[in-house]
Formats: structure tokens, C-alpha cells, sequence
């Protein structure tokens, strides 16, 4: 599965996400970007030090939302419904995959428990 995390810049929330999924699932093909991304900002120092403290060393550089990213990515977790929103206004056609990471955690959790 193609994962791709959204969230406004792609400096802190959606790369950290980003980084520590690839850490628990080796091997797993995720990218992150941002709603109003510059292209190639250096991860926000926080974001940077809260994953070293567990290890993870990510030399990740922003990128906004494409086209191409939506279609390569066959699932789109954002940060915030607002996120989730920009994304149906820009990419309507894209809609079927994106999902709050709320909301998919809840779905997962409801679907484990039946």
C-alpha cells in the first residue's frame, strides 16, 4: 500500500508521520507533502529532534500536494479535517482516499473490534 501524509507545510506534522511509519513498517512505500508547501524546506528543528530522540533520522525536504502524488498514493491520511477538506476542493477526484488520520484510526479500531 501507497501511503501519503498531508499537512500545511510539510515541514513538521506529515513528515514526522512519514518517518516514523516507515521505522515500524520497513520496507513500506510512504511520502508526505503540504497544502501550502514550499518545495525543499529542511524538516522544522522540533520536528527533527523529537524523532532523533527516538532514533529516526530523516533528511526530509517539503514538497506541496500534485496530481501525481495523489494518484500514486492509494491511501492520503491528513492531519486535520481542514487538510481533508482543501484536498476535495483541489482534487475531487481523488476523494475516495483521503481520510482524516482520526478518521482512519477510528475506522481501523471499529473493524478490529467486530
Amino acid at each position: 500500500m501507497k501511503i501519503l501524509f498531508i499537512c500545511t507545510g510539510n515541514t513538521c506534522r506529515s513528515p514526522m508521520a512519514e518517518a516514523l511509519l516507515k521505522e515500524k513498517l520497513q520496507g513500506a512505500q510512504v511520502k508526505s507533502a503540504g497544502i501550502f508547501a514550499s518545495m525543499n524546506q529542511r524538516m522544522s528543528h522540533h520536528a527533527a529532534s523529537a524523532l532523533q530522540q527516538k532514533n529516526i533520522h530523516s533528511d526530509h525536504r517539503s514538497k506541496p500536494v500534485t496530481r501525481e502524488l495523489l494518484h500514486w498514493a492509494d491511501l492520503v491520511l491528513t492531519m486535520t479535517t481542514g487538510h481533508k477538506q482543501s484536498l476535495i476542493m483541489q482534487f475531487p477526484e481523488f476523494q475516495d482516499r483521503y481520510f482524516t488520520l482520526k478518521e482512519y484510526v477510528s475506522t481501523a479500531d471499529k473493524k478490529g473490534m467486530g
